[in-house]
């Protein structure tokens, strides 16, 4: 099975991306955003029940937007991940708090912090 990779954002920030395979998407707001990740985890694979995206990168500014009840069941399968990437501003730092707190979940400490 051949998982494929999404890129959500801002359409002259994630055409890029194109040149590389992933398959871009284009969102403007939070609710745009919500509703196409809500539609791509939906996606399946020909002839499977498999999902279709294993990964879909989601610009930061966009990914801070997505109120937390809909990250939780956007969440709630391990494909697609759904991972913050940093925008053309730059990081916003929202991206490595979601991963430090996964992480934090899963290992029962606090290992990515800088404390």
């Amino acid at each position: 099975m051949d998982f494929k990779i999404a890129i959500l954002g801002p359409k002259d920030t994630i055409l890029g991306f194109k040149a590389v395979g992933l398959e871009a998407h284009s969102a403007l707001n939070k609710e745009q955003v919500v509703e196409k990740l809500y539609e791509l985890k939906k996606t399946k694979q020909e002839n499977s029940d498999k999902p279709k995206y294993a990964i879909i990168f989601v610009v930061e500014d966009l990914a801070m937007q997505i109120p937390e009840a809909d990250l939780k069941k956007l969440s709630s399968t391990t494909m697609p991940a759904i991972i913050p990437i940093p925008g053309p501003k730059g990081t916003t730092g929202f991206g490595l708090q979601r991963i430090s707190k996964i992480v934090e979940q899963a290992v029962g400490s606090d290992i990515l912090g800088d404390k």
